[in-house]
């Protein structure tokens, strides 16, 4: 299947499950992380699932703590890493949209990763060669805009569910609530992903920066739902940023 035709689905697709009410209500959610605690070291998960994550490497809302996008945010950094222990996230072929608010001038590390340690079987959402993007560890998938200028950015990562899915004609990048342009396509880019479910969600691996309402959903949010996310800030709606 065409890419073209590949992101045409995916945003039918959504439609036609029917978007909820509201996406924070909505059943597919698998895990919210609002970083909006103030103290201790366990970020609560908002869904319906108490798939709650733990601060590690330092890290603590005590001192980490800041403004966010929506709320308060989780300052990122230093060899921190945010754990979801015992959540092993979407695994298999199946179809998953990930999004979050990212803040960072440094364009290195994870936003968030799970998995097993095998060529497919890795699902690493994150900075690859200085772009965002997504690598199932055998090819490698990221958009051409930048996002590390110090401002806040909302990203995401669609993949639609098929036999086997590939990179090249399943999956669509967002950037501020947009289908953001493709930088490059790795070599292995059909090679089919089929994500494990060894190790437990991480959040921030490597990363230096602010990280704010991480969600994921165990399927593909059409293209006006995920500009939704990016459009509200608590219950308000918000304007896009020059």
């Amino acid at each position: 299947m065409p890419r073209s035709a590949a992101v045409l689905l995916a945003w039918v697709s959504g439609v036609l499950l029917g978007a909820p009410a509201t996406l924070d209500t909505d059943p597919h959610l698998m895990a919210w992380w609002k970083f909006d605690e103030v103290e201790g070291t366990r970020a609560l998960d908002s869904s319906s699932h108490g798939r709650h994550a733990e601060l590690k490497g330092g890290l603590s809302f005590a001192k980490d703590s800041i403004a966010g996008r929506a709320g308060k945010a989780l300052a990122v950094g230093g060899g921190g890493v945010i754990e979801a222990v015992g959540y092993k996230g979407v695994a298999g072929a199946a179809a998953r949209t990930v999004a979050a608010w990212i803040k960072t001038k440094r364009p290195e590390g994870e936003i968030i990763a799970w998995g097993r340690n095998d060529f497919g079987a890795m699902w690493t959402f994150g900075f690859i060669r200085g772009r965002v993007g997504v690598t199932p560890k055998g090819g490698y998938f990221y958009m051409n805009p930048e996002t590390h200028d110090g401002e806040w950015h909302h990203v995401a990562i669609v993949l639609a569910a098929a036999e086997a899915p590939n990179l090249h004609d399943h999956a669509a990048l967002y950037k501020d609530g947009a289908l953001a342009e493709i930088h490059a396509i790795g070599l292995l880019d059909m090679f089919p992903i089929a994500t494990g479910s060894e190790i437990d969600v991480r959040i921030g691996a490597r990363f230096e920066g602010a990280l704010d309402d991480v969600r994921i959903y165990d399927r593909v949010l059409a293209a006006e739902e995920i500009k939704a996310l990016f459009e509200l800030r608590g219950d308000a709606p918000i304007a896009p940023e020059k």
